[in-house]
């Protein structure tokens, strides 16, 4: 099975590389465990969402984690990983860390304190 990136490759290329700076788990989740996988697996044709684990914390802030990709001819297409811009940010600004999650703004900073202690 081949891999290959769909759609904008330099945008999805920059989520990877935000993923394993910021998020070192879910980077080696997806190199070591998803594709390996999906090699060996023989996919029916068609668009796939997986979700990626992430902690309570994130999920509460930014939304859940997917990775989006579609089979055809027996090939994987990455197409995009969610959320965009938070991966966006990380990769262009060298974001600040609180409690595990970076934060784009004092109104993100403000949220995961906020999260944290309805978790």
């Amino acid at each position: 099975m081949i891999f290959e990136t769909l759609f904008d490759e330099n945008e999805y290329r920059k989520k990877e590389k935000a993923l394993k700076r910021y998020f070192k788990r879910i980077y080696k989740y997806l190199k070591f465990q998803v594709i390996p996988t999906l090699s060996k697996e023989n996919k029916i044709e068609g668009y796939y969402e997986l979700e990626l684990p992430t902690s309570e914390l994130f999920q509460k802030v930014y939304g859940k984690m997917y990775l989006k990709f579609y089979v055809k001819n027996d090939n994987a297409f990455f197409e995009d990983i969610t959320p965009s811009e938070i991966l966006l940010n990380c990769y262009e600004k060298n974001l600040p860390i609180y409690k595990g999650v970076p934060y784009n703004s004092i109104k993100d900073y403000k949220k995961i304190k906020i999260m944290e202690k309805l978790i």
